[in-house]
């Protein structure tokens, strides 16, 4: 059996904590239920499903030949575009998870690491038009496909930097996408977590994926500087408010 059925049998059992049961901080109450679990159909997700729509339509007819090598990279043939879309982007659960933090949140400015073809960019960049959006990755060849995507959106927020040209200060919003990569995740989450800002939010994917990510996981669940921790099997949330208890909740979603 793959290491990552056996993660979810465990977390299926494990799993609790849903309507808010069992949780005393009013803040965290209010966090699960108010926004985490929340069903409200906002007008972006319209918008996100037919960027969705046209992501797998371009992975099929991209002009490019380049789109051949994100498609080798995960062993796939060019006949299987969703299956790459899902390799690749959050699912649509948590795309809308992470709109709704950042609208709860309002951080200053997000940053999106790794691979992306530019949806879950776009949502992100939509809960809040004010905020900058950075999305730091070294391969052209997803940010050659993005590129579309982003410029018919008109998000204007979206802006592209290489991990040699991140600022100094961290951002209070990170979003860590290498679940395939853990020592990848690891150096990013890395010098993220030593001076953590009170109101800082962490988004981890792939957290059951492997041994390695686990291990990771379970590292930070464990470190000083984090309060709060989220298990949701695909993403995990940590949180760094110095006046919440210090709890890891395993929480069906």
């Amino acid at each position: 059996m793959k290491f990552s059925t056996i993660s979810r049998l465990i977390y299926l059992r494990r799993a609790r904590h849903r309507g808010g049961h069992g949780i005393h901080s009013p803040f965290l109450f209010r966090l699960i239920t108010n926004v985490i679990e929340d069903k409200f159909q906002y007008p972006e997700y319209q918008f996100y499903k037919e960027n969705r729509t046209k992501a797998i339509r371009l992975l099929t007819n991209f002009p490019n030949p380049t789109v051949n090598i994100i498609f080798n990279r995960f062993n796939l043939s060019l006949s299987k575009p969703k299956k790459l879309y899902n390799k690749i982007e959050f699912s649509s659960k948590f795309g809308k998870l992470i709109f709704r933090l950042i609208r709860e949140f309002h951080p200053a400015y997000i940053f999106h690491y790794g691979p992306t073809l530019g949806v879950n960019l776009i949502l992100m960049a939509m809960a809040n038009g004010e905020i900058p959006v950075y999305q730091v990755c070294d391969d052209p060849e997803y940010s050659l496909f993005g590129d579309d995507l982003i410029k018919e959106s008109e998000c204007s927020n979206i802006l592209t930097l290489t991990e040699n040209q991140e600022p100094a200060v961290l951002p209070p919003f990170m979003v860590v996408n290498y679940p395939n990569n853990p020592e990848l995740s690891r150096k990013m989450i890395q010098k993220y977590i030593t001076h953590p800002g009170e109101n800082d939010v962490l988004i981890i994917r792939g957290i059951h994926r492997s041994l390695e990510m686990e291990t990771l996981w379970k590292e930070l669940i464990i470190n000083t500087n984090v309060r709060v921790t989220v298990d949701q099997f695909e993403i995990g949330i940590v949180l760094f408010r110095k006046g919440l208890q210090k709890e890891d909740f395993i929480h069906r979603f």
